[in-house]
Protein backbone atom coordinates (compact mmCIF):
# COMPACT_ATOMS: atom_id res chain seq x y z
CA UNK A 1 0.00 0.00 0.00
CA UNK A 2 1.32 3.35 -1.18
CA UNK A 3 2.42 5.31 2.12
CA UNK A 4 1.00 9.26 2.46
CA UNK A 5 4.35 10.17 2.18
CA UNK A 6 5.16 8.92 -1.23
CA UNK A 7 1.94 11.05 -2.70
CA UNK A 8 3.06 14.03 -0.67
CA UNK A 9 6.31 13.39 -2.29
CA UNK A 10 4.95 12.96 -6.03
CA UNK A 11 2.84 15.98 -5.59
CA UNK A 12 5.81 18.03 -4.82
CA UNK A 13 7.48 16.74 -7.57
CA UNK A 14 4.92 18.00 -9.82
CA UNK A 15 4.36 21.05 -8.33
CA UNK A 16 8.53 21.30 -9.16
CA UNK A 17 7.85 21.07 -12.68
CA UNK A 18 5.39 23.73 -12.76
CA UNK A 19 7.47 25.40 -11.30
CA UNK A 20 10.19 24.96 -13.58
CA UNK A 21 8.42 24.97 -16.99
CA UNK A 22 7.63 28.39 -16.95
CA UNK A 23 11.25 29.73 -16.15
CA UNK A 24 12.18 27.73 -19.26
CA UNK A 25 10.04 30.65 -21.28
CA UNK A 26 10.89 33.76 -19.36
CA UNK A 27 13.02 36.41 -18.50
CA UNK A 28 13.79 36.51 -14.74
CA UNK A 29 12.91 40.09 -13.36
CA UNK A 30 14.60 40.78 -9.55
CA UNK A 31 14.70 44.24 -7.84
CA UNK A 32 17.70 44.35 -5.69
CA UNK A 33 18.06 47.77 -5.36
CA UNK A 34 14.53 49.06 -4.08
CA UNK A 35 12.86 45.46 -2.93
CA UNK A 36 10.07 46.17 -4.69
CA UNK A 37 8.39 45.11 -7.29
CA UNK A 38 5.81 46.85 -9.39
CA UNK A 39 4.11 47.75 -12.62
CA UNK A 40 3.67 44.68 -14.63
CA UNK A 41 6.15 42.15 -15.81
CA UNK A 42 6.19 39.46 -17.71
CA UNK A 43 8.15 37.22 -16.68
CA UNK A 44 9.11 34.89 -13.94
CA UNK A 45 9.71 37.42 -10.25
CA UNK A 46 12.08 37.17 -7.37
CA UNK A 47 12.06 39.13 -4.83
CA UNK A 48 14.38 38.99 -1.89
CA UNK A 49 15.52 41.46 0.52
CA UNK A 50 14.76 42.26 5.07
CA UNK A 51 11.14 44.08 3.58
CA UNK A 52 10.39 43.12 0.18
CA UNK A 53 6.76 44.69 -1.23
CA UNK A 54 5.40 43.70 -4.18
CA UNK A 55 2.66 45.21 -6.25
CA UNK A 56 3.15 44.22 -9.53
CA UNK A 57 1.09 42.37 -12.43
CA UNK A 58 3.46 39.07 -12.25
CA UNK A 59 2.41 36.90 -15.55
CA UNK A 60 4.30 34.71 -13.76
CA UNK A 61 5.31 32.87 -10.86
CA UNK A 62 6.28 35.42 -8.03
CA UNK A 63 9.14 34.24 -5.50
CA UNK A 64 9.31 36.59 -2.70
CA UNK A 65 11.40 36.18 0.75
CA UNK A 66 12.56 38.51 3.54
CA UNK A 67 12.07 39.27 7.42
CA UNK A 68 8.75 41.25 6.68
CA UNK A 69 7.04 40.73 3.48
CA UNK A 70 4.01 42.28 1.25
CA UNK A 71 2.59 40.67 -1.32
CA UNK A 72 0.03 43.31 -3.27
CA UNK A 73 0.08 42.61 -6.45
CA UNK A 74 -0.95 39.76 -8.74
CA UNK A 75 0.79 36.70 -10.06
CA UNK A 76 -0.12 33.29 -11.38
CA UNK A 77 1.84 31.00 -8.59
CA UNK A 78 3.25 32.79 -5.62
CA UNK A 79 6.14 30.77 -3.24
CA UNK A 80 6.44 33.21 -0.29
CA UNK A 81 8.60 32.77 2.78
CA UNK A 82 8.81 35.31 5.99
CA UNK A 83 9.21 36.14 9.36
CA UNK A 84 5.95 38.03 8.94
CA UNK A 85 3.84 38.02 5.94
CA UNK A 86 1.33 39.99 4.34
CA UNK A 87 -0.42 38.72 1.07
CA UNK A 88 -3.07 40.99 -0.02
CA UNK A 89 -3.11 40.86 -3.88
CA UNK A 90 -4.31 38.54 -5.82
CA UNK A 91 -2.89 35.08 -6.58
CA UNK A 92 -4.87 33.49 -10.06
CA UNK A 93 -3.83 30.13 -9.38
CA UNK A 94 -1.93 28.13 -6.44
CA UNK A 95 -0.20 29.66 -3.56
CA UNK A 96 2.73 28.44 -0.83
CA UNK A 97 3.32 30.10 1.96
CA UNK A 98 5.87 29.89 5.05
CA UNK A 99 6.34 32.47 7.96
CA UNK A 100 6.21 33.27 11.29
CA UNK A 101 3.37 35.40 11.36
CA UNK A 102 0.99 34.84 8.02
CA UNK A 103 -1.84 37.56 7.46
CA UNK A 104 -3.93 36.25 4.28
CA UNK A 105 -6.50 39.06 3.00
CA UNK A 106 -5.79 38.52 -0.64
CA UNK A 107 -7.21 36.15 -3.24
CA UNK A 108 -5.81 32.74 -4.62
CA UNK A 109 -8.13 31.01 -7.26
CA UNK A 110 -7.22 27.83 -6.57
CA UNK A 111 -5.51 26.01 -3.49
CA UNK A 112 -3.72 27.23 -0.71
CA UNK A 113 -0.36 25.53 1.33
CA UNK A 114 0.42 27.60 4.16
CA UNK A 115 2.55 26.86 7.35
CA UNK A 116 2.89 29.23 10.39
CA UNK A 117 3.21 29.34 13.91
CA UNK A 118 0.28 32.04 13.63
CA UNK A 119 -2.52 32.30 10.40
CA UNK A 120 -5.00 34.08 9.84
CA UNK A 121 -7.22 34.09 6.81
CA UNK A 122 -9.68 36.55 6.01
CA UNK A 123 -9.56 36.44 2.25
CA UNK A 124 -11.02 34.07 -0.28
CA UNK A 125 -9.40 30.41 -1.92
CA UNK A 126 -11.21 29.16 -4.70
CA UNK A 127 -10.35 25.71 -4.05
CA UNK A 128 -8.83 23.80 -0.68
CA UNK A 129 -6.84 24.87 2.13
CA UNK A 130 -4.00 23.26 3.84
CA UNK A 131 -2.43 24.93 6.81
CA UNK A 132 -0.69 23.89 9.78
CA UNK A 133 1.00 25.94 12.89
CA UNK A 134 0.28 26.54 16.38
CA UNK A 135 -3.05 29.26 15.80
CA UNK A 136 -5.01 29.03 12.89
CA UNK A 137 -7.79 31.45 11.78
CA UNK A 138 -10.30 31.31 9.11
CA UNK A 139 -12.64 34.48 8.71
CA UNK A 140 -12.84 34.18 4.82
CA UNK A 141 -14.09 32.15 2.40
CA UNK A 142 -13.01 28.58 1.50
CA UNK A 143 -14.46 27.36 -1.72
CA UNK A 144 -13.17 23.67 -0.93
CA UNK A 145 -12.30 21.91 1.64
CA UNK A 146 -9.85 22.86 4.75
CA UNK A 147 -7.19 20.39 6.22
CA UNK A 148 -6.09 21.85 9.51
CA UNK A 149 -3.00 20.65 11.96
CA UNK A 150 -3.16 23.43 14.84
CA UNK A 151 -3.00 23.59 18.65
CA UNK A 152 -5.80 26.68 18.55
CA UNK A 153 -8.17 26.78 15.36
CA UNK A 154 -10.58 29.37 15.65
CA UNK A 155 -13.53 29.69 12.40
CA UNK A 156 -15.62 33.09 12.67
CA UNK A 157 -19.21 32.90 12.10
CA UNK A 158 -18.08 35.31 9.25
CA UNK A 159 -16.46 32.51 7.92
CA UNK A 160 -17.59 30.49 4.85
CA UNK A 161 -16.24 26.78 3.80
CA UNK A 162 -17.88 25.14 1.40
CA UNK A 163 -16.18 21.88 1.65
CA UNK A 164 -15.56 19.73 4.99
CA UNK A 165 -13.25 21.22 7.59
CA UNK A 166 -10.61 18.21 8.19
CA UNK A 167 -8.86 19.07 12.20
CA UNK A 168 -6.43 17.05 14.28
CA UNK A 169 -8.52 15.96 17.51
CA UNK A 170 -5.96 17.49 19.48
CA UNK A 171 -6.68 20.78 18.51
CA UNK A 172 -9.06 23.27 20.59
CA UNK A 173 -11.53 24.82 18.19
CA UNK A 174 -14.48 27.55 18.26
CA UNK A 175 -16.04 27.07 15.06
CA UNK A 176 -20.31 27.47 13.66
CA UNK A 177 -22.47 24.51 14.67
CA UNK A 178 -23.30 24.26 10.90
CA UNK A 179 -19.62 23.79 9.74
CA UNK A 180 -18.69 21.42 12.57
CA UNK A 181 -21.56 19.72 11.94
CA UNK A 182 -19.83 18.30 8.66
CA UNK A 183 -16.19 18.63 10.09
CA UNK A 184 -14.20 15.14 10.27
CA UNK A 185 -11.88 14.67 13.11
CA UNK A 186 -8.98 12.74 11.63
CA UNK A 187 -6.52 11.76 14.16
CA UNK A 188 -9.44 9.92 16.29
CA UNK A 189 -11.58 8.24 13.55
CA UNK A 190 -7.68 7.36 12.05
CA UNK A 191 -6.20 6.20 15.11
CA UNK A 192 -5.07 3.19 14.95
CA UNK A 193 -3.71 3.75 11.01
CA UNK A 194 -1.78 7.23 12.54
CA UNK A 195 0.05 4.77 15.08
CA UNK A 196 1.06 2.43 12.59
CA UNK A 197 2.38 5.44 10.38
CA UNK A 198 3.93 7.03 13.47
CA UNK A 199 5.90 3.01 13.90
CA UNK A 200 6.63 2.91 10.46
CA UNK A 201 8.27 6.62 10.14
CA UNK A 202 5.86 7.44 7.24
CA UNK A 203 4.14 11.12 8.57
CA UNK A 204 1.03 12.20 7.24
CA UNK A 205 0.80 14.43 3.86
CA UNK A 206 0.40 17.67 5.77
CA UNK A 207 3.59 16.82 8.07
CA UNK A 208 5.58 16.12 4.80
CA UNK A 209 4.43 19.14 3.01
CA UNK A 210 4.85 21.51 6.16
CA UNK A 211 8.55 19.93 6.19
CA UNK A 212 9.28 20.37 2.67
CA UNK A 213 8.15 24.25 3.23
CA UNK A 214 10.09 25.29 6.16
CA UNK A 215 13.11 23.37 4.82
CA UNK A 216 12.99 25.78 1.33
CA UNK A 217 11.76 28.42 3.11
CA UNK A 218 15.21 28.81 6.07
CA UNK A 219 17.11 27.68 3.40
CA UNK A 220 16.20 30.16 0.55
CA UNK A 221 16.65 32.96 3.06
CA UNK A 222 20.31 31.81 4.21
CA UNK A 223 21.11 31.91 0.82
CA UNK A 224 19.59 35.08 0.05
CA UNK A 225 20.67 36.95 3.16
CA UNK A 226 24.28 35.86 2.26
CA UNK A 227 23.97 36.89 -1.42
CA UNK A 228 22.73 40.34 -0.22
CA UNK A 229 25.59 40.97 1.83
CA UNK A 230 28.72 39.00 0.77
CA UNK A 231 30.23 38.11 -2.91
CA UNK A 232 29.77 34.27 -1.57
CA UNK A 233 28.60 33.14 -4.49
CA UNK A 234 30.67 34.87 -7.14
CA UNK A 235 33.68 33.72 -4.89
CA UNK A 236 32.26 29.57 -5.15
CA UNK A 237 31.34 30.60 -9.45
CA UNK A 238 34.64 31.39 -9.93
CA UNK A 239 36.00 28.12 -7.92
CA UNK A 240 33.89 25.61 -9.03
CA UNK A 241 32.34 26.32 -12.30
CA UNK A 242 33.53 24.43 -15.20
CA UNK A 243 35.49 22.04 -12.74
CA UNK A 244 36.10 18.66 -13.14
CA UNK A 245 34.02 16.28 -10.37
CA UNK A 246 37.26 15.24 -9.23
CA UNK A 247 37.28 19.32 -7.11
CA UNK A 248 33.72 18.43 -5.59
CA UNK A 249 35.34 15.11 -4.57
CA UNK A 250 38.28 16.43 -2.68
CA UNK A 251 36.19 19.26 -1.19
CA UNK A 252 33.71 16.91 -0.24
CA UNK A 253 36.59 14.60 1.13
CA UNK A 254 37.39 17.65 3.43
CA UNK A 255 34.48 18.26 4.88
CA UNK A 256 33.91 14.25 5.58
CA UNK A 257 37.31 14.93 7.60
CA UNK A 258 36.15 17.98 9.55
CA UNK A 259 32.69 16.59 10.47
CA UNK A 260 34.62 13.22 11.88
CA UNK A 261 37.54 15.09 13.16
CA UNK A 262 36.27 18.78 14.51
CA UNK A 263 34.10 17.32 17.03
CA UNK A 264 36.77 14.60 18.64
CA UNK A 265 39.43 17.43 18.43
CA UNK A 266 36.96 19.83 20.44
CA UNK A 267 36.46 17.59 23.23
CA UNK A 268 40.07 16.54 23.92
CA UNK A 269 40.47 20.00 23.72
CA UNK A 270 37.97 20.62 26.30
CA UNK A 271 38.96 17.82 28.29
CA UNK A 272 43.16 18.83 28.52
CA UNK A 273 41.88 22.50 28.90
CA UNK A 274 44.97 23.61 26.57
CA UNK A 275 42.34 24.76 24.21
CA UNK A 276 38.75 25.28 25.84
CA UNK A 277 38.09 28.80 24.86
CA UNK A 278 39.18 27.91 21.34
CA UNK A 279 36.74 24.50 21.50
CA UNK A 280 33.34 26.67 23.05
CA UNK A 281 34.26 29.11 19.76
CA UNK A 282 34.82 26.14 17.14
CA UNK A 283 31.68 23.65 18.19
CA UNK A 284 29.04 26.92 17.41
CA UNK A 285 30.96 27.69 14.51
CA UNK A 286 30.73 23.82 13.26
CA UNK A 287 26.68 23.78 13.86
CA UNK A 288 26.18 26.61 12.42
CA UNK A 289 28.07 25.37 9.01
CA UNK A 290 25.87 21.83 9.50
CA UNK A 291 22.60 24.04 9.33
CA UNK A 292 23.70 25.87 5.67
CA UNK A 293 25.97 23.06 4.18
CA UNK A 294 23.06 22.34 2.19
CA UNK A 295 23.00 25.72 0.54
CA UNK A 296 25.82 24.90 -1.51
CA UNK A 297 24.47 21.92 -3.02
CA UNK A 298 21.49 23.94 -3.80
CA UNK A 299 23.58 26.49 -5.63
CA UNK A 300 25.33 23.79 -7.52
CA UNK A 301 22.23 22.01 -8.81
CA UNK A 302 20.46 25.55 -9.40
CA UNK A 303 23.42 26.44 -11.39
CA UNK A 304 23.53 23.30 -13.52
CA UNK A 305 19.59 22.97 -14.04
CA UNK A 306 19.84 26.86 -14.83
CA UNK A 307 22.88 27.04 -17.04
CA UNK A 308 22.77 23.52 -18.31
CA UNK A 309 19.34 22.41 -18.80
CA UNK A 310 17.39 26.07 -19.12
CA UNK A 311 20.08 27.17 -21.11
CA UNK A 312 20.10 30.37 -19.55
CA UNK A 313 22.24 33.32 -18.78
CA UNK A 314 24.02 33.27 -14.86
CA UNK A 315 21.20 34.58 -12.09
CA UNK A 316 22.41 33.56 -8.55
CA UNK A 317 18.67 34.66 -7.13
CA UNK A 318 16.86 32.01 -9.97
CA UNK A 319 19.61 29.08 -9.45
CA UNK A 320 19.56 29.48 -5.73
CA UNK A 321 15.70 29.38 -5.47
CA UNK A 322 15.44 26.22 -8.36
CA UNK A 323 18.50 24.42 -6.46
CA UNK A 324 16.88 24.70 -2.73
CA UNK A 325 13.45 23.72 -4.38
CA UNK A 326 14.94 20.45 -5.78
CA UNK A 327 17.16 19.58 -2.60
CA UNK A 328 13.75 20.42 -0.47
CA UNK A 329 11.73 17.97 -2.79
CA UNK A 330 14.35 15.10 -2.48
CA UNK A 331 14.79 15.51 0.81
CA UNK A 332 11.25 14.28 1.55
CA UNK A 333 11.93 11.29 -0.90
CA UNK A 334 12.22 8.29 1.49
CA UNK A 335 15.80 6.63 1.59
CA UNK A 336 17.10 9.37 -1.18
CA UNK A 337 17.01 11.33 1.95
CA UNK A 338 19.74 9.99 3.40
CA UNK A 339 22.30 9.98 1.23
CA UNK A 340 21.23 13.55 -0.21
CA UNK A 341 21.76 15.39 3.40
CA UNK A 342 25.46 13.27 4.02
CA UNK A 343 26.55 14.97 0.35
CA UNK A 344 25.17 18.02 1.53
CA UNK A 345 27.07 18.28 4.91
CA UNK A 346 30.39 16.51 3.39
CA UNK A 347 30.30 18.94 0.57
CA UNK A 348 29.06 22.02 2.73
CA UNK A 349 31.62 21.57 5.11
CA UNK A 350 34.37 21.03 2.65
CA UNK A 351 33.07 24.43 0.86
CA UNK A 352 32.91 26.20 3.81
CA UNK A 353 36.40 24.91 5.25
CA UNK A 354 38.79 25.76 1.70
CA UNK A 355 36.78 29.22 2.27
CA UNK A 356 38.08 29.71 5.32
CA UNK A 357 41.62 28.41 4.21
CA UNK A 358 42.29 30.54 1.59
CA UNK A 359 45.18 32.86 2.13
CA UNK A 360 44.05 36.90 1.62
CA UNK A 361 46.77 38.14 -1.35
CA UNK A 362 49.77 39.96 0.16
CA UNK A 363 49.91 43.38 0.16
CA UNK A 364 51.88 45.35 -2.05
CA UNK A 365 54.95 46.79 -0.98
CA UNK A 366 54.86 50.40 -1.68
CA UNK A 367 58.49 52.03 -2.06
CA UNK A 368 59.89 54.17 0.72
CA UNK A 369 59.29 58.03 0.21
CA UNK A 370 62.43 60.01 -0.66
CA UNK A 371 63.12 62.92 2.34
Amino acid sequence: MKTYRSWACLLLVLLLTLSLAPAAFAEVVFSEETQSLSGEIDATAFLAGASPVSTADVKGILFEAGNTVSVGGSSEYAFVAGNMVSLSGSILRDAFVAGNSLSISGDCGRDMVAVAETLEVRGSIGRDLTAAGRSVVISGHVGGDVLLSAEQITVTDDAEIEGTLHYNASAAISAPAEILSRAEVYAEKQADSSEAAARSGAPSILSTVRSCLFRFAGLLIIAYFLLWVTPLWEKLDADYTGKSFGSYAKTAGIGFAVLAGLPLAAIILMITGVGLRAAFVLLPVYMAALLAAPVFLGFFVGALLWRKALKKTRNYWAELAIGLLVWAVLAAVPYVSAVLKLVSIVLGLGVFTRLLGKKKAAAPVLPESVG
